[in-house]
């Protein structure tokens, strides 16, 4: 079980009291991923909040000619797999193992779980990862104005 201090080290938990922490360690499993290693593929079924303990993983989309766009690299202290986690629906790209690593995953059925026994705390991790999901829509804008921008220079 990961320790109450490394929780601490992840966004997602550093608002968290003690009874916090130890309410939410035992629902995140560890799961292990080789270099290379594919952990899920774009239009897989949701397989729950993935957070990056160590390692580093690259996400991925395939564009129409079938060729693979990367989208991200993460590393330690990421996470990826909010958004299924969110609405359950399909991962909306591939996430591979660039190195080996290790992630900690909460799965959908503890975050519901989380909302109807202890809402608050629930809340605290969907407000970070909201933070996080808003801090790549605005740099997302901020690239597609500029590209709009370019063009019509």
């Amino acid at each position: 079980m990961v320790s109450r201090q490394r929780l601490k080290e992840i966004i997602l938990f550093k608002d968290f009291t003690e009874g916090e922490l130890n309410m939410i360690a035992p629902m995140l499993l560890e799961e292990f991923y080789k270099k290379g290693k594919v952990i899920w593929e774009e239009g897989s079924p949701e397989q729950g909040l993935h957070i990056i303990d160590y390692g580093k993983v690259r996400v991925t989309k395939r564009t129409k000619e079938e060729t693979k766009q990367i989208l991200a690299v993460l590393k330690e202290n990421n996470f990826f797999g909010e958004l299924s986690l969110l609405d359950g629906r399909n991962h909306s790209a591939t996430i591979e193992a660039l190195e080996d690593t290790k992630v900690l995953v909460l799965r959908r059925k503890d975050m519901e779980k989380l909302l109807s026994e202890n809402p608050q705390t629930a809340y605290k991790i969907a407000r970070e990862m909201t933070i996080a999901i808003n801090e790549i829509l605005r740099e997302m804008n901020d690239k597609f104005m500029k590209l709009v921008n370019y063009v019509w220079e």
